[in-house]
């Protein structure tokens, strides 16, 4: 009689399971989402803002729930809030607007809650579809980095960019209110 595999019900061993099972391709969407969310942090690298993620969840202080949420998106939420909080501790504040996206935002405090929250809209849309691409790409046209720059970073042909450039304007028709 053979038995089968049981899941893990331990949270470390089932973290550990998911690190172990990361293809070389997830791996490579880690460091890209990586490079680009420290980049917002002067200073930061991008090796410690993956291993700080990683380090988290293993230690316990980020949990992670396998059945609803993706590893790899799992890994760059936290990473984004590493580096937001980060970014928080030092007084900076990077609400930028891209006008890729067109996100409404005006010069008062309300209006740039509304961008953020425009933004975060956005980036949960493609949170549950697991587009770690299109993430990478919201980050750095939110950090305000051109094409060349975002193809470079990304590993990106100018067709590739555009591409996400043209889901991302598609989800915020989508998910955005009509402004």
């Amino acid at each position: 009689m053979s038995r089968e595999p049981r899941p893990c019900t331990d949270p470390i061993e089932a973290i550990e399971a998911a690190i172990r099972s990361l293809s070389d391709a997830d791996w490579h969407r880690l460091r890209q989402a990586s490079r680009i969310l420290a980049a917002k942090v002067p200073g930061l690298e991008a090796e410690s803002l993956l291993f700080g993620a990683l380090e988290r969840t293993l230690d316990g202080r980020r949990t992670w729930s396998p059945g609803k949420v993706d590893f790899v998106g799992y890994v760059i939420g936290i990473m984004r809030s590493l580096a937001s909080h980060e970014l928080t501790r030092r007084g900076i504040n990077t609400v930028c607007l891209t006008s890729s996206v067109q996100l409404l935002g005006r010069g008062d405090p309300e209006g740039a809650v509304s961008a953020k929250q425009q933004i975060q809209s956005l980036r949960d849309h493609f949170c549950s579809r697991q587009d770690a691409l299109a993430l990478a790409v919201l980050d750095g046209m939110e950090l305000g980095c051109d094409g060349p720059t975002l193809r470079a970073q990304l590993g990106l042909g100018p067709r590739d960019l555009e591409t996400v450039v043209r889901r991302i304007r598609r989800a915020a028709i989508k998910v955005l209110p009509s402004r």
